[in-house]
């Protein structure tokens, strides 16, 4: 199985909420996904929901035991798609 991988960049600032918490370390956020299909198919359907009123793409996220589920990325946030490096599970 060919899989992507989609960055959203590097991880978040802290929200307002966890900033008001002091010192604390933040809780540390995914900052990308591994979703099945060639980058040029991923980069297709986001140009695609790009040209839409809402943005949105469905994907096959691909889970660390090797299944998939439904994922939906808003392409607005996508920073670049790559071919995933690590073997499909």
């Amino acid at each position: 199985m060919t899989t992507s991988w989609i960055s959203f960049g590097p991880d978040l600032e802290p929200l307002a909420s966890e900033a008001r918490r002091g010192a604390q370390t933040p809780p540390r956020r995914r900052d990308g996904v591994c979703v099945s299909g060639t980058p040029e198919e991923v980069v297709t359907k986001l140009v695609e929901a790009a040209g839409t009123s809402c943005g949105w793409s469905r994907f096959d996220e691909v889970l660390d035991d090797g299944g998939l589920r439904a994922l939906f990325v808003n392409a607005g946030a996508a920073r670049f798609v790559t071919e995933s490096t690590e073997p499909a599970r």
